[in-house]
């Protein structure tokens, strides 16, 4: 019986695996450090960068999945810091960016986690988004979406995403950043200006993609009617996952992982939410292979699922 399941779950991941492409410039896999200072061109620095950002210029009809990303440097200062992961629409003018074309603008999806979720052992980590979005790109008129992540001011952890070496960008300046405290809002690695890296090369981000257009649902819009935990997303996985949810009016939130004894393995949420929809990654990198369950309570309401760890 034992064996019947492993080939069942094995089918399930492959199935997840099939279909899904990705768009990636990278060449060669460097950390570029902070010529001027500590730290890192695509990471944390001395110069208080709060975010960091790869375009991808799509030339066929998708539909958006998620994104994967390999990070080359971890460490964390006491509690790992919290990372949001970026899916962003191109903006044009000065609130969007610094140079002569459009930077990243509106948001348009987000996954919250830390940076402990990130692989460092260059096999890259994969987040899935929950509400997949189309993409109308062509050959002869590419839509562009800028993917990346962001933290807060006050992060003291020091991270950095892989990168390419300078001049393997092919001048089109697809690599690009958030500062803070220089006037300056989004600019191109290789800005005209005094806060630029003067760097043409890509970062080590992947854009998941299925080719096609989907017919999905913008679950964003409008008050959600029910209270509803979803499944998590991938299942099976290994070793992150996407867990999301809605609440339809406004409560203290309670969102824990148990085993299969029932003991707390990890606490996702535990503060007063607004009415919405929200997602939050797990990273089950410390634990072992096996079935888990998460529970969501809000009030006397409690949903619990299951979902299944495979390394």
């Amino acid at each position: 019986m034992k064996y019947l399941i492993t080939l069942l779950l094995t089918s399930v991941s492959l199935l997840y695996t099939q279909g899904v492409d990705s768009l990636f410039y990278g060449n060669s896999k460097l950390l570029q450090k902070n010529p001027y200072g500590w730290g890192y061109m695509a990471g944390t620095n001395g110069y208080t960068d709060i975010g960091k950002y790869q375009r991808f210029d799509v030339q066929e009809p998708i539909n958006v999945v998620g994104a994967k990303f390999w990070m080359g440097i971890v460490k964390p200062v006491n509690t790992p810091d919290t990372i949001t992961i970026v899916f962003k629409k191109t903006g044009y003018g000065k609130a969007y960016y610094d140079s002569l074309s459009g930077g990243p603008g509106t948001t348009i999806t987000s996954i919250k986690t830390t940076i402990a979720a990130f692989d460092t052992g260059g096999k890259g980590t994969a987040f899935m988004i929950p509400s997949p979005f189309n993409m109308t790109g062509s050959l002869t008129v590419p839509e562009s979406v800028f993917v990346g992540i962001e933290w807060s001011s006050a992060a003291d952890d020091t991270f950095a995403l892989f990168a390419d070496s300078a001049k393997q960008g092919g001048k089109l300046f697809r690599a690009w950043e958030k500062l803070t405290g220089t006037g300056y809002t989004y600019q191109r690695f290789n800005e005209p200006s005094n806060y630029s890296w003067g760097f043409d090369g890509d970062l080590w981000i992947a854009l998941l993609y299925k080719k096609g257009l989907l017919s999905v649902q913008d679950e964003l819009q409008g008050t959600p009617k029910n209270f509803l935990l979803e499944q998590n997303f991938p299942n099976p996985f290994n070793p992150n996952t996407n867990i999301s949810f809605s609440i339809s009016t406004g409560a203290f939130v309670s969102l824990k992982v148990f085993d299969i004894l029932g003991n707390e393995v990890a606490s996702l949420v535990n503060e007063h939410l607004e009415t919405g929809r929200y997602s939050t990654s797990f990273s089950a990198r410390t634990i072992s292979s096996g079935i888990y369950f998460y529970q969501l309570r809000t009030g006397n309401v409690v949903e619990t699922r299951k979902m299944i760890l495979m390394k």
